[in-house]
């Protein structure tokens, strides 16, 4: 099972040129099926698999593992396109994983940052040091780039054209894409630059280190920006992604056409940017109830 799964992984990864985020995730996702499988089902092969097997799987992340529904959504998925490559490479005769219900949830408004969220996070980082110069350029370069966070730190100098205040953008299927940044996130991105090569702390294939030089991962990430949000109070909830629903919602309250929102942010659909327009329209229909004279007359 586990020879399966490399093959897999490899085809993924080699084949199709999948992003390590998806290859970290299938390799997650599915040895965490096939360890249930093993100890729990006494299941050594795929060929043993069946439908209520996988529906009793889905129940123990549900209540056993206590499973987001997206979660839990995003580990059917990864079982599907599995099953549908043993199916090609003749390993099983039927995907019986489509026949699994994935769990309904709503889709809930993204949180977004306002330009008062945004200055308190500014207050609370330090500029005293390199990580503190790291962690307020990056916070300006999410900000105002709408970068996902993979996008972020796979990121190198050589791929930032500070002149015209350009990145150069290797997204989801190694797509590549042209997106910009502000003048305040070129001003700290080349003052930690600066004070990396004073302090022989440069790496010209890592922009974003840890304390030891090493990249920063995305579970770091995440941790930074939900450290400094818990210090500055704001009363949301705060991660590297609500940096870009920040941008895209930026971007379609001042009139940018959704298409090219689209391009900035790399989307393959624009349903996907669309998303974000029922935010804008919120924010218009708030506007509207307060500022109309008779918007709330009966």
């Amino acid at each position: 099972m586990e020879k399966l799964l490399n093959d897999f992984l490899y085809y993924n990864e080699v084949i199709l040129g999948k992003s390590p985020n998806t290859i970290r995730s299938y390799k997650n996702d599915l040895s965490q099926l096939i360890e249930y499988l093993g100890n729990n089902e006494g299941i050594v092969s795929f060929n043993e698999v069946e439908l209520m097997t996988l529906r009793s799987y889905i129940a123990y992340l549900s209540y056993s593992k206590k499973s987001s529904k997206r979660t839990i959504n995003r580990k059917i998925s990864a079982i599907r396109s599995f099953f549908d490559y043993l199916v090609s490479v003749d390993k099983l005769e039927e995907n019986i994983a489509i026949y699994v219900n994935t769990p309904k949830f709503e889709n809930k408004l993204p949180n977004y940052l306002t330009k008062e969220d945004m200055e308190k996070l500014r207050e609370v980082i330090s500029l005293d040091s390199i990580i503190g110069l790291r962690d307020r350029a990056i916070i300006e370069l999410l900000y105002s780039s709408g970068l996902r966070s993979f996008e972020l730190l796979d990121l190198v100098e050589t791929t930032i054209d500070f002149k015209n205040r350009e990145l150069r953008v290797i997204g989801k299927g190694n797509k590549e894409r042209i997106t910009f940044f502000s003048v305040t996130a070129k001003k700290y991105l080349e003052e930690y630059i600066g004070v990396k090569k004073a302090n022989n702390k440069y790496n010209k294939d890592i922009l974003f280190s840890n304390a030891r030089g090493g990249k920063l991962t995305t579970r770091s990430l995440r941790r930074i920006i939900e450290a400094y949000s818990l210090k500055s109070g704001i009363q949301k909830e705060v991660s590297p992604h609500t940096f870009r629903h920040s941008f895209a919602t930026e971007l379609l309250n001042s009139g940018v056409d959704i298409r090219y929102v689209q391009e900035l942010l790399g989307h393959q659909s624009i349903a996907t940017t669309q998303f974000y327009t029922h935010v804008s329209k919120k924010k218009l229909r708030d506007m509207y109830l307060k500022t109309h004279p008779f918007a709330n007359e009966e």
